[in-house]
């Protein structure tokens, strides 16, 4: 069963372990990358969804939002 994820993230790393980016797909398509900084965001040009990554204390948060 081979299903594309309509919205999905990969976190992008160097050997040592750090985060460098976050690829970004929505509406089952590849739409960009966002480098690991706080308040990054990406919009979908199919359904204008914003994509946020917001880095906290020790974790970050992945956020879509939706005008409705």
């Amino acid at each position: 069963m081979s299903q594309k994820a309509l919205v999905d993230y990969r976190v992008n790393h160097l050997p040592d372990g750090r985060m460098i980016s976050v690829e970004v797909t929505c509406c089952g398509r590849h739409i960009g990358e966002v480098r690991f900084v706080d308040e990054q965001s990406l919009n979908c040009p199919r359904c204008g969804s914003r994509h946020v990554l917001r880095i906290q204390h020790n974790h970050f948060h992945l956020r879509q939002y939706k005008d409705e």
